[in-house]
């Protein structure tokens, strides 16, 4: 992934407009070097998700903020807002403290692990422009997006966290459901990926 192509500072945020070298992509960040750390998250997932079949031409704004998420009382590490085509990604240094409280995946925070937090949210935005459904189901969308978040990591790292689950795939399309999701994420997250792999035709494809 090439450098950033330009910085400058942006009225109205008190960080760094970062251009990303993926049209339509823009980052806020304090900090250039999470803003090109955020931007090879966005082209790496682009790329995958463009050899699933998805359209990603989508264009969104990445905020990287110094302060916790939440959604629904519960603390998260990236939103995606499909009214604004904004998401939103705690720093580094902040998803670091989040880490604290509760590793993910039981591992690390790492700078790898927090790109991954990035795909994740990229992959939300992408999914619901290429949905045909006007409201697709919550489960559908994680399952997209935890599966691009783990095939988006390095394969020594993605093999370490699956290996701490040691959960096997879902068995069918009626066990990918919102109360699994809701009550166990990263187990949700796990299934989901083995499950994409079972069905995949294209060894290639699976990660990247």
């Amino acid at each position: 992934m090439i450098a950033l192509l330009w910085l400058v500072n942006v009225p109205g945020y008190s960080s760094m407009r970062v251009a990303c070298p993926v049209p339509g992509v823009t980052v806020f960040s304090e900090r250039a070097d999470e803003g090109e750390l955020a931007c090879q998250a966005v082209g790496k997932t682009l790329t995958f998700m463009r050899r699933q079949g998805f359209r990603v031409d989508t264009e969104f704004t990445i905020d990287l903020v110094d302060r916790p998420l939440s959604l629904h009382g519960t603390e998260v590490k990236g939103t995606y807002d499909s009214r604004s085509f904004q998401i939103e990604v705690p720093s580094f240094p902040q998803a670091q403290m989040m880490a604290q409280r509760r590793p993910p995946f039981r591992m690390s925070m790492s700078h790898t692990m927090w790109q991954s937090f990035v795909a994740h949210e990229v992959a939300h935005a992408v999914a619901q422009a290429n949905f045909q459904v006007s409201k697709p189901s919550l489960e559908a969308h994680e399952y997209i997006a935890y599966v691009v978040q783990l095939a988006t990591l390095p394969e020594a790292i993605r093999q370490q966290l699956l290996a701490a689950f040691d959960n096997p795939a879902f068995q069918h399309e009626r066990q990918i459901s919102r109360v699994f999701l809701q009550l166990s994420p990263e187990i949700f997250a796990v299934k989901a990926y083995l499950h994409y792999v079972a069905h995949d035709p294209t060894p290639e494809f699976r990660s990247i």
